[in-house]
């Protein structure tokens, strides 16, 4: 298959398990079986922040790809990180984590496209 196979077109979104409230925790871990490209990350909030600096630092393994700021947004307020345009390896973790609100918590869809790779199974 070739980049211009619609399968490398389409973005795909993954719905992770809400985040757990409290400050600094990791959550909404994903990996892929394939490559990939993350475009951006989606925040749906779950449970309203209290503090005006909740939000999220984005992780590509251990490393931070950027950061989100939902502040005391409502139940059902979304938020949208910046484009990331990282690209991500087979398996390799894609996670977010919380900076110091220790209230909030939010659901995180990851929007990414397949890249091609050399395994194909």
């Amino acid at each position: 298959m070739g980049y211009s196979d619609p399968n490398f077109t389409v973005r795909r979104e993954a719905a992770v398990p809400p985040t757990t409230a409290g400050a600094t925790t990791e959550g909404a871990k994903f990996r892929s079986f394939q490559a990939m490209r993350l475009k951006k990350a989606h925040f749906g909030v779950t449970i309203a922040g209290t503090a005006t600096d909740h939000g999220y630092n984005i992780f590509h393994g251990t490393t931070s790809i950027g950061a989100v700021v939902v502040g005391t947004g409502a139940i059902g307020a979304a938020v949208h990180s910046a484009a990331l345009d990282e690209t991500v390896g087979s398996m390799e973790q894609v996670s977010v984590k919380s900076l110091a609100d220790v209230v909030g918590a939010v659901q995180v869809v990851y929007e990414y496209e397949v890249t091609p790779d050399a395994v194909v199974s």
